[in-house]
């Protein structure tokens, strides 16, 4: 497994700094001169390593979509060493990859981010269990051993779901694990293990997060901080029109997402990066408008959030995100 990679230090100060300077264009046929925005790059943090499950990130940066506005995309890729919310909210990031729950706890710590753009409309998280055991919905979790890390989803499915005698094992990511453990459920995204444990001859069930346990946030959507929007409107504008055609473009051909995650992440299995598209195409995951979001499905996750005690029931999501920079076609 990689180690943390070097930040990229002070990228909000410099992209804030900036955003004041123009310089000198060409000159129109009235003898006035067009100003041209002085180059700029902008950092969008991932929070894991370089994957199909980020292919609309990694296809944008390929195309270099807001070059057209002379910005320079990078992408970085995360991995164990990697916070995308702190270290956005400090500074050390412009941008970040994260989910929507985790923008509500984190504004509700104090972290000034803001969400502007979704990345799967419908979350791609799941609990995976061997094909046999009586599991038809999450009601019969009950009882079972569960590996998965700390999130408020699985503590949202234990409240709602009304689980017991739930013994928590610790996720390590391991098949083996899980294919040792016949009465182990583990986390998993729909995208990913199942290919993995087909690979292997694991038979297996899933559950879906979202479309069985009715909690979803949006997934892997793209977010900045306060101070930016405020200082840089048009950076965050022209990233954001960015990310959403490069999600797009993943739909109709992986090719050049998949070519820049494999420059990344050398470790990508290329039979997995094509699962995974197919399986976000086939499935619907990034919606009928990719990068859309709705004060209605916010005001759900606050509401679902608050039930678990995560936030306060007034807690104010509309804070939390803005579709003001999501382009209008």
């Amino acid at each position: 497994m990689k180690t943390k990679r070097s930040l990229v230090a002070g990228s909000l100060a410099s992209l804030a700094i900036a955003s004041l300077g123009l310089t000198v264009g060409s000159t129109s046929a009235s003898g006035a001169t067009t100003a041209k925005p002085k180059a700029q790059s902008a950092t969008i943090v991932m929070n894991w390593f370089a994957q199909a499950e980020q292919g609309g990130y990694w296809d944008a940066m390929g195309k270099q979509y807001a070059k057209s506005k002379n910005i320079k995309l990078i992408v970085k890729q995360g991995g164990p060493g990697i916070q995308t919310l702190p270290q956005v909210a400090a500074g050390q990031f412009a941008f970040g990859v994260g989910n929507a729950d985790e923008v509500i706890v984190a504004r509700k710590n104090g972290l000034p981010i803001v969400a502007i753009a979704a990345g799967f409309d419908t979350n791609l998280q799941c609990m995976m269990f061997h094909a046999g055991q009586p599991i038809k919905s999450f009601a019969d979790l009950s009882g079972h051993q569960v590996a998965r890390v700390p999130s408020p989803y699985f503590d949202y499915l234990k409240s709602h779901f009304k689980l017991a005698n739930i013994k928590d094992v610790n996720f390590t990511g391991s098949m083996a694990d899980f294919k040792l453990n016949n009465d182990l459920v583990q986390q998993c995204f729909v995208t990913s293990e199942p290919f993995v444990a087909k690979q292997q001859g694991i038979n297996i069930g899933v559950l879906s997060v979202a479309k069985d346990g009715g909690y979803n946030p949006y997934g892997n959507l793209l977010f900045t901080t306060e101070a930016m929007i405020k200082k840089n409107p048009a950076l965050v504008r022209a990233v954001t029109a960015a990310v959403v055609q490069g999600w797009k473009d993943l739909l109709v051909n992986p090719s050049v997402a998949k070519a820049a995650a494999m420059k990344a992440n050398k470790d990508i299995d290329p039979a997995a990066f094509d699962y995974a598209a197919a399986t976000i195409k086939a499935g619907g995951y990034l919606g009928t408008t990719p990068g859309a979001m709705t004060a209605l499905r916010w005001k759900a996750l606050r509401d679902q959030l608050a039930s678990i005690g995560a936030v306060p029931a007034n807690f104010n999501y509309t804070k939390a995100f803005t579709t003001q920079f999501l382009p209008k076609n």
